[in-house]
């Protein structure tokens, strides 16, 4: 089953709704900075449906438990949805901590940007006090910011 099997399930059994991806995770905090997944309270979740509409909802991490209804929102821009991903954030904060001169992270995210199939997988982002960290949900790689190409009037620069 894919990571993301879950809250795909959880939009269709509240709304009816089938969704095709997930299009982003917000960790909602316990407190910051944050070293472990138990300072993640839940995530204020971001599903993208068959015909185009997202749906926000907000789940509990586990051990705690709890969500609010799915409800239609505008999607975000920027960024695509995906159906699977590999490194939960479990693994993400262990790969974010095995960086030399690791801090706390402020906020932790997951979406796959816009600049697919320039940005190979979706990225986990670590803000901190002195930047921000990303890691591929799927290689578990650390990586810089994924190229940014500025087109103007079509033509790339």
């Amino acid at each position: 089953m894919s990571m993301i099997a879950n809250l795909l399930g959880t939009v269709k059994e509240k709304t009816g709704v089938i969704c095709i991806g997930l299009e982003r995770k917000i960790a909602k905090m316990a407190h910051t900075p944050g070293e472990t997944v138990e300072d993640i309270l839940g995530w204020d979740v971001v599903m993208r449906a068959q015909d185009g509409v997202c749906y926000e909802y907000y789940v509990a991490q586990p051990p705690l438990i709890g969500m609010s209804h799915p409800q239609p929102v505008r999607c975000p821009l920027g960024i695509v949805p995906f159906d699977d991903y590999k490194i939960d954030i479990d693994e993400a904060i262990k790969i974010f901590h095995s960086r030399e001169g690791h801090e706390g992270f402020l906020e932790v995210s997951l979406s796959w940007p816009l600049t697919h199939p320039d940005a190979p997988e979706p990225y986990w982002y670590f803000r901190t006090l002195n930047g921000v960290v990303i890691i591929g949900a799927i290689s578990g790689q650390i990586k810089g910011f994924p190229n940014i190409r500025l087109l103007y009037m079509g033509a790339h620069h």
